[in-house]
């Protein structure tokens, strides 16, 4: 008798064959080029995203095996990451050059070789540009340097084939050739929109062609470039965010706290010396001022509450609003994953359409006959894309009116994904300033704590990040310097630039027989009460050309480094009685000067430091520039000589 259920009697598994199927050699096949052509496509990237990458894919390559890693560089950088990078990248890499610039090239060009020449030149200087985001400083600038020059040649040119043209037509000639070559390094010429939308002066474009052609020039704007481009990249990778770093990325930061300390160690170097050889030291006026973050704050709440107090008297209503752009302008969702619906924005283009939605909301209120005041805050959200908060003050019958307005601007565009209030809401709210809750100036004291020093903000989180509020007041600092977006800007009321210049008059006796306005004003600005001030200056709703007082500026009896005439501000005066009888305020010319010897050793300098300070304060300039031309004759350009043997454009008929 068998017995069936033996075990050695049971099926056996078959042997699996050692050779892959058709199937699986077509998969392998497909995975294989898909990893070549990711990283073909990460080595065309600048060095920035190729370290991030490649970091990332080493970490998951520990972490989980090569399958996973192989798996993410296909799918998340190669189907997500790799299009938001070229997005953020198209809008700085340079094209092809426009057919007018090769035509103007060789349109004042001696021959047809030297045309070709100059266009193989600034087709070489372009594809440079595009290297931007990887280029060291020293590299930048050389740049700045080779089109300065590239600009000055093509100007030499230009002058030398120069015959029997107007004055009119031969400036128009130099800045056109000027502007166009500046305008395919994508960057705005010089009063382009003034030159090219007036009746155009000479006078006005020679000091735009002196920038176009000047290595200084060039160097200021090739170094901001840089640094957004990087920063924009940065923001595409998803490296500025909540699960990241907040506002801005860790190199923004590290680079802005840098800067910072340079400016310091600069500005404790300095002296201020005045004409009788008393000096002052530099860093101490500089803390004594608004340029003191703790100052700038105190300052900023002292005009919030004058405003509230204003409010109060003359029967007003607060509102608290928050305007946010929309979808396509977020990089990163709120969870810290990639926004599928950003379109390759950055935060100035950003800033950009929420200015643009506001002078679109003034002038329609403007329209309405509804006037307001108040002040509006830009700061960011976690991914860098900024958002509005405005604190207005109006007539209580007037605020249904400004909110319909309000939403109906901020709804506009892309308002197919406004479909839940959760989202209407998130583009655009507003909350009544409840008296019994809190004041206004304590419903916008954090917003400016939180953009400036984070003063008093110890234990408090940010509701985005997470992170100490106090900790984000450097990142959002750093975030607005990186992207030059004015954070504070105040809506109606009185110039603070007078409110300045009233506070350094230390008598007032004498002026209430001059103006009992006047004398107001500068008792006012004198205690730091600000609704006086606005008051006496005609209120907060007072229109700029009929101000009581104003600023006066008197020439220097210089001209800058362009040929334009300097002026500086120097007192205030009466509007009634004009500016013929000026109140000055500033009666001791200083200058800067380096600390003596015996006081440098106490504070050591890095002399290669560069700061703001430092280009608002030199004079001398590296002779590749247009010179300034005679000052008093401005019109008569045609009689430019030519003298490149050291760099400048003279007249004929006037000295160096």
């Amino acid at each position: 008798m068998l017995h069936e259920n033996w075990p050695w009697r049971a099926p056996r598994q078959a042997i699996a064959s050692p050779y892959p199927t058709h199937a699986e050699m077509q998969r392998r096949s497909r995975q294989f080029a898909a990893q070549a052509q990711a990283w073909t496509a990460l080595e065309q990237q600048p060095s920035l995203v190729q370290r991030v990458i490649r970091l990332r894919h080493g970490q998951l390559e520990k972490e989980r095996g090569t399958a996973a890693a192989a798996a993410w560089l296909t799918t998340t950088f190669a189907e997500r990451l790799l299009p938001r990078v070229e997005q953020a990248g198209a809008q700085y890499r340079l094209g092809e050059m426009r057919r007018g610039t090769a035509a103007l090239l060789s349109g004042h060009a001696a021959q047809e070789k030297g045309a070709a020449a100059a266009a193989g030149t600034l087709w070489e200087l372009m594809r440079r540009f595009n290297r931007l985001a990887d280029m060291a400083r020293a590299d930048v600038d050389r740049l700045a340097g080779d089109i300065a020059r590239f600009i000055f040649a093509e100007l030499a040119q230009l002058h030398a084939q120069s015959r029997d043209e107007s004055d009119w037509r031969y400036s128009h000639q130099l800045y056109l050739l000027a502007a166009t070559v500046t305008r395919e390094f994508r960057q705005t010429p010089p009063l382009w929109e003034k030159i090219t939308t007036r009746l155009f002066a000479p006078e006005e474009a020679t000091p735009a062609i002196m920038r176009m052609q000047a290595e200084t020039w060039w160097k200021g704007r090739l170094r901001r470039l840089a640094a957004a481009w990087r920063e924009h990249l940065q923001i595409a990778l998803a490296q500025v965010s909540k699960t990241r770093s907040p506002y801005a990325s860790r190199a923004t930061i590290a680079e802005w706290r840098e800067q910072k300390r340079r400016t310091r160690d600069f500005l404790q170097s300095m002296d201020l010396e005045d004409e009788e050889g008393n000096r002052i030291s530099l860093i101490d006026k500089h803390d004594g001022s608004v340029a003191n973050p703790a100052i700038r704050r105190c300052e900023l709440m002292t005009r919030i509450c004058g405003f509230e107090t204003i409010c109060h008297e003359m029967g007003y209503v607060g509102e608290f609003c928050t305007l946010t752009a929309p979808a396509r302008y977020h990089a990163t969702l709120s969870s810290g994953q990639h926004n599928p619906k950003w379109r390759g924005a950055s935060p100035a283009e950003t800033q950009r359409y929420l200015c643009q939605l506001w002078q679109k909301v003034r002038a329609r209120l403007h329209r309405e006959q509804i006037r307001l005041f108040g002040i509006r805050v830009a700061e960011p959200h976690h991914d860098g894309t900024p958002h509005w908060h405005l604190l207005l003050f109006m007539r209580p019958q007037q605020v249904a009116q400004v909110r319909q307005i309000l939403t109906e601007y901020a709804c506009q565009q892309d308002n197919d994904e406004l479909k839940s209030e959760k989202a209407r809401r998130a583009r655009f709210h507003t909350t009544a300033i409840d008296p019994q809750k809190g004041s206004a100036t304590g419903y916008i004291a954090k917003y400016i704590a939180k953009n400036i020093d984070g003063y008093a903000l110890d234990g408090e989180r940010d509701h985005e990040s997470g992170a100490s509020l106090r900790d984000c007041a450097a990142a959002v600092s750093a975030w607005a310097s990186r992207w030059h977006i004015r954070q504070f800007q105040f809506i109606g009321g009185a110039p603070v630039t007078v409110w300045r210049e009233l506070r350094r008059i230390t008598e007032g006796e004498g002026l209430r027989a001059m103006s009992e306005t006047l004398a107001d004003a500068r008792e006012a600005a004198d205690r730091g009460d600000w609704a006086a001030y606005v008051n006496a200056q005609g209120g907060p709703l007072v229109r700029r050309d009929e101000l009581a007082v104003r600023s006066w500026y008197q020439p220097a009896g210089q001209r800058n480094s362009w040929g334009e005439e300097m002026t500086r501000i120097k007192g205030v005066y009466l509007t009634a009685v004009g500016a013929e009888k000026p109140l000055l305020t500033r009666l001791v010319n200083w200058k800067l000067v380096p600390k003596r010897k015996e006081e440098q050793a106490r504070f050591p300098v890095d002399n290669a430091s560069w700061s703001s300070v430092i280009n608002c304060t030199q004079t001398a300039r590296r002779p590749d520039r247009l010179a300034p031309l005679n000052h008093g004759d401005p019109l008569a350009v045609k009689n430019l000589a030519c003298l490149p043997q050291n760099g400048f454009f003279y007249r004929q008929n006037s000295a160096p």
